[in-house]
């Protein structure tokens, strides 16, 4: 099996009210590796958590790269194997540093290989799938308003939130125990497929509709894509930090979209 190529481009800003931007991003374009983390914590805390989770699971992944052809198994097996050393650097470290106490991240790690894109996911950072102008979200958030939704304790997000169910607290995320329960899945890729990966300050102030509207603007590039969409957010008040990447396989021999079939 062979690594898919990407053409990618990565906009990120801190936000209209952080002073330091607790996110990190990675792309390996030629490797087909995309990570985006979004750290939380005490002074700088964050910004470590989420550079560590990221530096550790790409390197992870690429280990098990060097080691030839992987199957579909392989491929799921490795990505969730990669968050789980992740999560163990950044509980390691947090345990080890008086400062960094308390610190932990998000995580979103994937891996096109073979016309299919293999992912693993903590927390509530995103990937989105935007095929034939319609968003498909892929991921779904480890977090206390998505579950109470998953209960049908509300009918909609909007509900929730007005009965006080914060958006940002979180269920499950990287640094705060030594074992994590790690989300590993794949899809198939289609030809013209293009991938979002975004922290929550993306979803957050802007919806879903929004989102696909300003990823389908085929007339401008991806670079320029990525960037309005950063600024969408901050226009519609983005008060964390926000970041994207997008991520197009370029592969001739991909069947034609269809449908969201996986």
């Amino acid at each position: 099996m062979s690594a898919i190529p990407l053409h990618v481009a990565c906009a990120s800003d801190v936000g209209l009210v952080r002073t330091t931007n607790e996110d990190y991003l990675f792309v390996m374009a030629e490797q087909g590796i995309v990570a985006l983390a979004d750290g939380m914590g005490g002074h700088l805390a964050g910004e470590v958590a989420a550079e560590v989770a990221v530096e550790v699971a790409i390197e992870e992944l690429r280990h098990a790269q060097r080691f030839g052809n992987m199957d579909t198994m392989q491929c799921l097996m490795h990505i969730g194997e990669a968050v789980e050393r992740a999560n163990q650097s950044v509980y390691t470290l947090a345990k080890s540093k008086s400062e960094l106490k308390g610190m932990g991240t998000t995580l979103v790690l994937a891996l096109f290989h073979h016309n299919h894109i293999f992912y693993a996911h903590v927390g509530d950072s995103r990937i989105y799938l935007l095929r034939s102008n319609r968003l498909m979200q892929l991921t779904r958030d480890h977090s206390l308003i998505q579950e109470v939704l998953d209960h049908g304790i509300f009918p909609n997000r909007g509900e929730a939130r007005e009965a006080g169910v914060g958006e940002n607290v979180l269920t499950r995320s990287l640094g705060f125990t030594l074992e994590i329960n790690v989300d590993v899945n794949e899809a198939t890729v289609c030809k013209d497929d293009l991938f979002l990966f975004c922290s929550d300050g993306l979803t957050g102030p802007l919806k879903e509709t929004h989102i696909q509207q300003l990823m389908g603007r085929e007339e401008l590039s991806l670079e320029s894509r990525a960037r309005v969409l950063v600024q969408a957010a901050m226009d519609a008040g983005g008060r964390d930090n926000i970041s994207v990447v997008l991520a197009r396989p370029m592969l001739e021999n991909i069947q034609p979209n269809s449908d969201f079939s996986r």
